[in-house]
């Protein structure tokens, strides 16, 4: 795919790097907030980079900066003490993820209308964008006596029937849609299974390197990935990441998810162009395509704002203290 965007090194060179400065932005919000970066990089590689990357190609290259991500999380949750991972469940959670994964990007071979993935993306990343507006302050409780308490053996069998057929869906949704999986399986495993948050989002990471490396493979086989622009994505979310974690205990990160939630929106209505669709169907991108997408985009998260505000409003004020470091919930 590297060689129709330029004959030269230099071309190479220049696109990898740009690729990776986009890549340290991204991993640098998506750590202070608390996401796995799958959300934004892929609208955003459809958007920012058209002429490098298209439909098939995008959410495959957005799946390897999940897979960077997850192991890197992976070994500093390992080395934390106590250990939140549990690796019984992740282990468990892969039977299931890793052929949901492969199955997705299988779905998504098989759309050949590169306008219906569009769709697709952004009907399926919108309810996660939306979701950060309502981002609530998590507390920070004692690891090791939640962890005491929780045992495996109090899941009924139809608790866990539920977990993993959301196991799978979660596969799913990380081949399909190039996501780590972690906004289906973290609250399945909170929700579901009665995991404490943290360890919640440990045994998440955990199964994401799984998903996202079985994803990867077979993107790779299928050629929707360009190891070389792969591999500069996810490098750029790795020191991104680094970055951001230094910082994501000074800032107040539910405020911050907040306007994340309400900016995202708008690349994913660029995504689908509906913009375009309703102001100016014929022609190609330009003034009105813009002024479409502010209008839907203005339409969408308004109201949506106002009632956020309102709730705020009838929260007592500790539920909104600033300066929090929240949990991270990996999309």
């Amino acid at each position: 795919m590297a060689a129709k965007y330029g004959d030269s090194m230099q071309d190479l060179i220049f696109f990898a790097m740009t690729i990776s400065i986009f890549a340290v932005g991204v991993g640098i919000l998506s750590s202070m907030i608390g996401i796995g970066g799958g959300t934004v990089n892929t609208p955003l590689l459809l958007i920012v980079f058209a002429g490098i990357f298209d439909e098939q190609t995008a959410p495959a290259t957005a799946l390897v900066g999940a897979l960077f991500v997850s192991i890197a999380a992976s070994i500093s949750y390992w080395r934390q003490n106590p250990r939140p991972t549990i690796l019984r469940i992740g282990f468990m959670f892969a039977l299931l993820t890793v052929p949901g994964s492969l199955f997705g990007v299988y779905l998504r071979t098989l759309i050949e209308a590169p306008y219906l993935l569009r769709l697709i993306f952004g009907i399926s990343l919108m309810p996660i964008a939306l979701k950060m507006l309502y981002a609530k302050k998590r507390g920070n409780g004692d690891l090791a006596s939640e962890m005491a308490n929780w045992d495996i053996s109090q899941i009924s069998r139809r608790q866990m029937a539920t977990a993993l057929i959301g196991a799978f869906i979660g596969g799913i949704s990380a081949g399909l849609l190039g996501l780590g999986g972690g906004a289906v399986i973290v609250p399945i495993l909170c929700v579901v299974m009665g995991l404490p948050m943290h360890a919640a989002v440990a045994t998440s990471m955990f199964t994401m390197m799984f998903t996202a490396s079985a994803g990867t493979a077979y993107n790779f086989m299928l050629g929707s990935v360009d190891l070389y622009f792969a591999m500069a994505l996810g490098i750029g979310m790795l020191v991104g990441g680094q970055i951001g974690s230094r910082f994501a205990c000074k800032v107040n990160a539910v405020k911050l998810k907040q306007i994340f939630g309400l900016i995202i929106v708008l690349p994913l209505i660029s995504m689908m162009k509906l913009g375009q669709l309703w102001l100016d169907p014929t022609g190609s991108r330009g003034l009105l395509s813009t002024i479409g997408d502010v209008i839907i985009w203005l339409a969408i998260v308004l109201p949506i704002g106002f009632l956020r505000r309102y709730q705020i409003r009838k929260q007592p004020p500790s539920e909104e203290s600033s300066g929090d470091c929240d949990l991270p919930t990996p999309e």
